[in-house]
């Protein structure tokens, strides 16, 4: 009986063990949460505050049972909340306002618009005479009786659709007539330039816009008949993808982290930003700011903790490993706005491509421009290197969108704008020429 029930009992183990080994290996691989440890005056809260997080998401991760009770050196996992979505925007309905001219009358108008007299007269209040007089404004019903002649709404284009967080976005907007348009999004306001018919206007998603659905306000007022049309469109922000990194400062660069330095830095850089150019200088996608193989050391939006604690800021641009002295190209046309050292940002380049976009190249090793300078596409603009506030050589690639810091990768695979369809030739009704008279 014993001799026969050690093997039985060995052949059951293994079997369970095989199970237990085939269920791990088939179990996906999750990423664990951030580990952070406890120190003096922290609270749950506070940690939550820190790392973007909810207290109740922090005591579910580390099952506590009194969230007020917490000890200096415990360690606690810190899992990220899920971003909190932007509330959808009230929908509003589009307007159109017309200002009355002299000699023009009820019927005249209820055609041009495509709808009634009586449905004119209903929605501006309007006694049974019907009289109108120069300058009166008559609010425009949606037309009931469409003819080839009814004005329309202009037409609204957005691209990239979706736009994602970092994201640069295009505002187009058609229409026949000639048009002056206003506009907000996001809190900025739309600066609008006229190229080939079309009203074209640039926006900068900033990188920690929460994921949801916003408003596009737009006015214009047509300049042929002084009509004003309000238009409320919507677009979604997606979510962006985005590591975080603990960036270890070296000693002798230390004192680079004091607020007030950065904080004179930036008044001075963004008030380079804040220029508008309103020609645009570029044309085309744009290239890379290096040559040959290139190599990542650090992505755009990467949000950035200092000597271990939690992240406080966001990379706002492109970093390329790169050995100090190797040439930094213009990726396209542009003016030279800055070219001096600066603490931080060390020895730092800004180019001016209009429109309020600009490109900045900072740590260079060596300067070879001058301010107001116009540079083409290839130019070069410096040595990279390892100035300012740097773990080691390398260039940071920067753009700015009307002073919003935005993904310069997509410009060089996006075109702003992109060019209107070559329309096509007629194709003959004959190969041959016909001979006269038919």
């Amino acid at each position: 009986m014993k001799i026969g029930y050690v093997p039985r009992l060995a052949l059951v183990l293994l079997v369970l063990l095989a199970g237990i080994s085939a269920q791990a290996h088939a179990q996906e691989p999750t990423s664990e949460p951030p580990v952070y440890v406890v120190k003096s005056g922290d609270t749950l809260y506070l940690i939550a505050q820190r790392f973007g997080t909810t207290v109740e998401a922090i005591v579910a991760a580390n099952n506590i049972t009194n969230p007020s009770l917490i000890q200096v050196g415990q360690k606690l996992k810190v899992p990220t909340a899920e971003p909190t979505l932007a509330p959808v925007p009230e929908a509003r309905p589009d307007t159109w306002v017309h200002p009355v001219r002299p000699g023009e009358t009820l019927p005249s108008l209820a055609f041009r618009y495509g709808t009634t007299v009586w449905a004119l007269g209903e929605v501006n209040d309007l006694n049974r005479y019907g009289l109108l007089w120069a300058g009166q404004e008559l609010s425009i019903p949606p037309p009931t009786a469409a003819h080839g002649g009814v004005p329309g709404f202009p037409k609204v284009l957005a691209s990239p659709a979706p736009v994602f967080q970092g994201q640069t976005l295009l505002i187009e907007v058609r229409s026949p007539h000639g048009l002056v348009l206003k506009g907000s999004l996001l809190g900025q306001d739309l600066r609008f330039e006229e190229e080939e018919g079309r009203y074209l206007a640039l926006a900068g998603v900033d990188a920690l816009t929460a994921p949801g659905g916003y408003p596009l306000a737009l006015k214009a007022t047509d300049l042929s008949s002084g009509d004003r049309l309000a238009v409320q469109e919507t677009f979604t922000v997606a979510k962006g993808s985005f590591t975080t990194y603990n960036v270890v400062v070296p000693e002798d660069r230390q004192w680079l982290l004091d607020p007030q330095v950065a904080e004179a830095e930036r008044k001075k850089v963004n008030a380079v930003f804040a220029g508008v150019n309103d020609s645009r200088l570029w044309e085309g996608v744009f290239g890379l700011p290096l040559g040959g193989e290139l190599r990542i050391t650090a992505p755009f939006g990467q949000r950035r903790s200092y000597g271990g604690g939690p992240p406080t800021s966001y990379h706002t641009g492109q970093d390329y490993g790169a050995d100090e002295g190797v040439p930094v190209y213009a990726p396209i046309t542009g003016t030279v706005a800055l070219a001096e050292p600066l603490q931080v940002r060390g020895n730092a380049v800004i180019l001016d491509h209009g429109w309020g976009v600009y490109t900045g190249y900072w740590h260079l090793s060596r300067i070879d421009v001058i301010p107001g300078q116009a540079v083409g596409r290839g130019d070069i603009l410096g040595l990279a290197g390892n100035t300012g506030l740097s773990t080691g050589p390398h260039l940071h690639w920067e753009m700015r969108v009307l002073g919003v810091p935005v993904d310069p990768v997509q410009w060089t695979r996006q075109e702003f704008p992109a060019p209107l369809p070559t329309p096509q030739a007629p194709t003959p009704l004959h190969d041959t020429p016909m001979p006269d008279g038919g």
